[in-house]
């Protein structure tokens, strides 16, 4: 597998793509906001057709960029957790009053993506990949883990759940620290491998385990 990825303007979300090696068709993570033309160039660059987007979590930098992605993909199959859809159909009612006004223009033309649910446990199979569902909420009430296989090659993208180094915040709504400490139990208990986290570099989850002081 490889995995290519650009960085959003706003709040510096990555945005990635997942494929077989020489594959024609990939995964998308995330829709961060101005983060799909830098993606596109890549795509084209490799010949890959994105077939699907998921979402790690509901948050407005994750989700805002749906409409530009759209725009360049087309209406990909898009698929988030259930426990965040509340954030997908009202995005403006899950930020604070400094965003709101920030994205007033893009909120006021907010047309509700056509999203499927999913839940812990289920495996999406897009793309030739198996991605495994792992529900991790604390970051917030639907965050979840992904672990993404090709025969014996796995790698984890996780969001705003763990980065290198930290982790996501707890404090805004919908967070809860106690739920937080048990889902990152779980990852602790993954297999070894590269981690493509929400904000900032990647690691190996090997590392995070050793240094992280949050694991």
């Amino acid at each position: 597998m490889f995995v290519l990825s650009s960085v959003a303007e706003f709040l510096g979300v990555n945005c990635y793509a997942v494929a077989r090696e020489g594959a024609s068709e990939c995964v998308l993570f995330d829709a961060g906001l101005n983060g799909a033309p830098e993606l596109y160039e890549l795509l084209k660059e490799e010949g890959l057709t994105p077939t699907a987007l998921v979402l790690t979590h509901g948050h407005p930098d994750h989700i805002l960029g749906l409409p530009h992605f759209y725009e360049e993909f087309g209406a990909l199959p898009t698929y988030l957790h259930a426990d965040d859809m509340y954030r997908v159909e009202r995005p403006a009612e899950t930020m604070n009053p400094q965003f709101k006004a920030m994205l007033a223009p893009l909120v006021a033309q907010w047309e509700v993506p056509q999203v499927q649910r999913f839940s812990d446990g289920d495996v999406l199979q897009l793309a030739g990949l198996d991605i495994r569902i792992i529900h991790t909420p604390g970051h917030t009430e639907g965050s979840c883990v992904f672990e993404v296989t090709e025969g014996n090659e796995s790698l984890l993208f996780t969001g705003d759940v763990l980065f290198a180094g930290s982790i996501g915040r707890v404090d805004l709504p919908g967070g809860d620290p106690e739920a937080m400490q048990r889902s990152l139990e779980i990852v602790k208990g993954l297999a070894n491998q590269p981690v493509y986290p929400g904000h900032g570099p990647a690691t190996r989850l090997d590392h995070e385990k050793r240094v992280n002081p949050f694991l």
